[in-house]
């Protein structure tokens, strides 16, 4: 990480450890109105608006090793197929055939010389180009060469496949932005998925994307883990631009390095910053990367619908080389478990508040100002006019988003 900006974060940790009062710069959140969290009208245009014109997370290159390694994904709604060519271009592609809607692969992930229709075998290469119709003599006038598979878009930073299906979006790393910088020091071509851990959730995916930008909560929601191990009065945010932020608490100086992995399971690029500390990046719309110097996973919220989440952990490990995975990996995800399972266990009833009669715009503070940059990113991605009245957040925190 640039030393000026580690030095001012560490500064934010020690002036917020310090203090008796809101900061100076400190301003008077606006609240979030509930009915963002159970509207359908809202829910119909978060679909449209965020999930289809927005880069997603969707895979990882050591996912895709060698040519014709594939993964499907559907997370946008539609059916997209993620595959490395033999050129070893990631690519995608719409996974329906040109023929007659048919999957050119069913399975989940695998290896394939070619993509080809289990309806009536229609064959495509690595690339998406058409390159067999069975029964051609039947088809008059057939332009194979313009029959290839609808290609999405499809670009990699740092080993992190991401797929947009808006054909007209920014390039990766103009929306990554300052993220590109900042996470680089976890070398992202090195690692390797280690596991995948899966809840499901009955509570609006802002409502689990919000639970992931603030650490207020961890003193009653976790008091036999995470607070003893954070101090969270040290908490130091950043709102960076398109929706992304920084979130870093200090580890308690009587603890550091308890959780350090052994030498055989750390990433030596990770500097003393995030072993100091617990820096976690809000990628929006949906994930949140608390990277670390070992094992870490990828919290990712996608909606089910307007009342249901499914949480993925997505986890991830430095190489170790040939061999087993070493079991402290395996340790640390059971571990995480527990503190999924807390971070769980109020969602549902949240659900029911925002649905009550009772319910009334939330109150958040300056230390959670993440969760209201958030909401003002999902908002200016739908278009602030498209929000239904009385739903959109206020722009009151722009002036707070750090350039890119």
């Amino acid at each position: 990480m640039d030393p000026v900006l580690e030095d001012d974060i560490r500064e934010q940790l020690a002036m917020n450890r310090d203090r008796t009062a809101p900061p100076d710069d400190a301003v008077p959140v606006p609240p979030i109105p509930v009915g963002r969290y159970r509207d359908p009208q809202m829910y119909e245009l978060e679909t449209e608006r965020v999930w289809r014109r927005t880069w997603l997370f969707a895979a990882h290159e050591s996912d895709l090793a060698e040519p014709g390694s594939y993964r499907t994904f559907e997370r946008s709604g539609a059916p997209i197929v993620i595959v490395r060519g033999e050129d070893g271009t990631v690519r995608a592609f719409y996974n329906s055939c040109r023929h007659r809607g048919a999957p050119v692969v069913r399975d989940d992930c695998g290896t394939a010389r070619r993509l080809t229709c289990q309806y009536h075998s229609w064959s495509y290469d690595l690339a998406g180009t058409l390159r067999a119709v069975p029964d051609v003599r039947s088809f008059a006038g057939l332009d194979q060469d313009s029959l290839g598979l609808v290609p999405v878009r499809c670009e990699v930073w740092e080993g992190w496949v991401f797929v947009n299906e808006d054909p007209a979006a920014e390039p990766l790393v103009d929306f990554l932005g300052p993220l590109c910088e900042q996470m680089k020091e976890v070398d992202g071509p090195s690692l390797r998925r280690v596991g995948t851990q899966v809840h499901h959730v009955n509570a609006n995916w802002k409502a689990m994307v919000d639970a992931f930008l603030e650490v207020y909560h961890i003193r009653t929601v976790h008091p036999d883990n995470a607070a003893l191990l954070y101090d969270d009065s040290t908490v130091s945010v950043a709102m960076l631009p398109h929706g992304h932020s920084r979130l870093s608490v200090a580890v308690r100086p009587e603890l550091m390095g308890v959780m350090d992995p052994s030498p055989a399971a750390d990433n030596p690029s990770v500097g003393r910053l995030w072993r100091e500390t617990s820096t976690s990046f809000g990628w929006f719309p949906n994930v949140v990367a608390p990277l670390d110097t070992g094992a870490f996973p990828l919290l990712c919220m996608w909606p089910v619908d307007e009342r249901t989440t499914e949480l993925e952990l997505q986890w991830f490990a430095p190489s170790w080389g040939d061999g087993d995975m070493p079991e402290e990996h395996a340790v640390r995800m059971t571990l995480f478990e527990t503190v999924m399972d807390q971070d769980t266990a109020n969602m549902a009833a949240i659900q029911r508040s925002v649905e009550s009669h009772g319910a009334r715009p939330f109150q958040i503070g300056w230390h959670e100002r993440l969760i209201h940059h958030f909401h003002r990113a999902v908002d200016l991605a739908i278009g602030v006019d498209r929000v239904p009245a009385g739903l959109a957040v206020s722009d009151a925190l722009d002036r707070f988003v750090e350039e890119a």
